[in-house]
């Protein structure tokens, strides 16, 4: 997945409002400087998302969805250091689920499925 970083304060804020399309394989990682409880919103974003909560191990822990135009609040419900916006059902079409894990390489993210025991 090719993905647009926003790490700074104004980035984050913005994150992909305003936006009619985003490529089939694309998303935005969102970085925060440490582990914290996230909450993100569909307000003024016209794409329907899906956001995939980080923790700082980069593990998948929770998986939701992000209507388009809603402000009711979507968290992370435990603390996190990275979320992945991508268009809705990209995480179920491409076997991408909770307890998986990412990989940044450049502008590039890596899933890696977990290992079952």
């Amino acid at each position: 997945m090719n993905v647009e970083i926003a790490n700074t304060p104004r980035q984050r804020e913005t994150g992909l409002m305003f936006r009619k399309t985003l490529g089939q394989n694309n998303g935005m990682l969102f970085v925060f400087d440490k582990d914290e409880t996230l909450h993100f919103w569909g307000q003024n974003t016209y794409i329907p998302l899906d956001i995939a909560f980080i923790n700082d191990k980069k593990e998948i822990v929770a998986i939701k969805e992000i209507a388009p135009m809603s402000t009711r609040m979507i968290g992370s419900e435990t603390p996190c250091k990275y979320a992945l916006e991508a268009n809705s059902r990209y995480f179920i079409e491409n076997g991408i689920s909770i307890g998986d894990s990412i990989e940044l390489d450049g502008d590039n993210i890596v899933f890696l499925k977990k290992i079952k025991e």
